[in-house]
């Protein structure tokens, strides 16, 4: 009686994963040019912040940018930083609208705590 039982409960549960396997994505041109625009947008900042420092409030050396790349949400550009081990270690990704040039210095708004507080990716 348990391995009929049994039988059943796998085989449901490969049809559910056969549902979600063939499930795709709706698409349109729209959201195919504007994600390209935006993938252009993040090369095109890639040699102007790649293995540049970054500087918080006070001076505070955050780290080097490693990249730049779209974030989750399809919109947002990420400078990808390395973070100092004194701040925590690890990659961190910052807006790059929040960054901002203050003569040859790549800067960001924050002190210390607020960055050691920014989760790794």
């Amino acid at each position: 009686m348990w391995r009929h039982h049994t039988g059943r409960i796998w085989l449901l549960a490969l049809i559910a994963l056969a549902r979600t396997a063939t499930a795709q994505e709706i698409r349109s041109p729209l959201m195919d040019r504007g994600n390209s625009v935006i993938q252009e947008n993040a090369a095109s900042l890639m040699p102007t912040l790649r293995g540049r420092h970054l500087y918080a409030d006070q001076g505070v050396r955050v780290g080097r940018v490693r990249e730049v790349r779209v974030g989750q949400d399809g919109t947002t550009l990420l400078a990808i930083v390395a973070r100092r081990r004194l701040l925590g270690g690890g990659e961190i990704g910052v807006p790059v609208s929040t960054l901002s040039q203050v003569g040859p210095v790549l800067t960001m708004r924050g002190t210390r705590d607020t960055i050691r507080a920014i989760p790794p990716l």
